[in-house]
């Protein structure tokens, strides 16, 4: 409820707040493995064990760090995270700038980068040179939705080939769409999620990922190519009937994640949901099983661009917006800035959100490295205070689409 989050919020400059808990013993994801997947009715056991054993068999192709032997990569700890997001991956350039020489170039080198999978890391430099194969290949090697990976790369080079004079270079970019797009298909799951790195890594990188946008930007850009877009009209009709079944799975599974409140009634989502049960599940230590703000703004945008909303969708998106202003934080401030990162009463500023809001209380939630989870964020190490947006006002923007949006749809 709001009156819970304001009061922990004003917690923070002054009030008494809870004490920090630590995670639960029990495991707070649990990869997918055949174990699990026997255990699902019958019916569906044969798509993930064919799901499963294609992800064995692009990962044992694909280069491994040294110490690294299993082909599922079940150590994830210290398999050498590349860089956050890459940089020459320009999508809303003017159109005659994808013809220029320098669009050509990032072309070129995104092309030389694609992995043998047909995916593409997180973190890499198109503005530069490549420098020979990436140092300490590992589990990213095959490819990742992570802060924008592949999606981003498919997208540029479709906007590239569509642009340029050059037919060898429109064949070559296009077939590494191609080869992409079979990347995102494959990745995807049999009930229509999608996990943060493929071939599967274990942990909780097997998890359904919400974060950063990983499987909405999938699902755009199968709806992109669904919807014919100018740029995706050299892919195979029979692709495109695909990339439509592969959108809707993907709606399903949204719709079938979203947690319910005590009343039964929809509400949002969690960054991480388990890939068999969707259930919420955890991800790094400073990331605990919540109801998440960001997240849940996009996906409730998505859901808003969908046409002919089903009255499931419709209750799912109002659910959701429901959650997203009872939930709002008033008359506070948030400064990464300031002490490492701090709050700061400030009365009539606009809407603000946590990241994070604790199942069950729907009050606001801190997560540290050591898996702590406070209910003030000033308790936070300095160093996750600082390198974390613990609030911000995603939602505002969905918020006044959805007044728009409810017309007549609302029930």
């Amino acid at each position: 409820m709001v009156l819970c989050g304001v009061i922990s919020v004003l917690g923070s400059i002054g009030r008494a707040a809870k004490a920090p808990r630590a995670w639960p013993s029990e495991p707070q994801f649990l990869p997918v493995t055949a174990e699990r997947w026997a255990a699902l009715p019958a019916a569906e056991q044969a798509a993930w064990r064919i799901y499963l054993e294609s992800s064995r068999a692009l990962a044992v192709t694909l280069p491994v760090r040294e110490g690294w032997t299993t082909p599922s990569f079940q150590k994830i700890e210290g398999a050498g995270i590349p860089g956050k997001h890459s940089r020459g991956l320009e999508l809303s350039a003017a159109p005659e700038w994808y013809a220029s020489a320098v669009a050509a170039t990032v072309a070129e080198r995104v092309v030389a980068m694609q992995s043998k999978a047909g995916g593409w890391t997180k973190g890499n430099d198109y503005t530069q040179p490549i420098a020979g194969a990436r140092g300490g290949a590992d589990v990213w090697s095959g490819g990742t939705l992570d802060n924008d990976a592949t999606v981003w790369e498919l997208r540029f080079l479709a906007l590239a080939a569509a642009a340029t004079s050059e037919p060898a270079r429109a064949r070559a970019w296009r077939g590494a769409c191609e080869r992409g797009l079979k990347y995102v298909v494959a990745s995807q799951y049999p009930n229509g999620g999608f996990p943060q790195i493929y071939p599967l890594a274990g942990g909780y990188h097997d998890a359904i990922t919400f974060n950063d946008d990983a499987m909405v930007q999938a699902l755009e850009l199968l709806q992109a190519i669904a919807d014919g877009k100018p740029e995706w009209m050299f892919v195979a009709d029979e692709f495109r009937k695909e990339a439509k079944v592969r959108l809707g799975r993907g709606l399903r599974c949204i719709l079938a994640a979203q947690l319910r409140g005590a009343d039964g009634q929809p509400t949002v989502w969690c960054q991480q949901h388990d890939p068999l049960t969707l259930r919420p599940c955890a991800a790094r230590n400073f990331e605990p099983v919540a109801s998440c703000t960001n997240e849940s703004a996009s996906l409730v945008k998505f859901l808003m661009a969908q046409p002919q909303p089903s009255p499931e969708l419709v209750a799912a998106v109002n659910g959701a917006v429901g959650w997203l202003q009872r939930a709002a934080l008033r008359d506070i401030g948030w400064s990464r800035q300031t002490g490492g990162g701090s709050v700061v009463a400030r009365p009539g500023s606009p809407l603000l959100w946590a990241r994070m809001y604790e199942l069950g209380t729907d009050e606001p939630i801190f997560g540290d490295r050591d898996r702590t989870v406070h209910y003030v964020v000033a308790e936070l190490s300095s160093e996750r205070r600082a390198g974390y947006a613990w609030y911000g006002t995603w939602p505002a923007k969905v918020l006044l689409a959805f007044n728009s949006w409810q017309g007549g749809r609302a029930p």
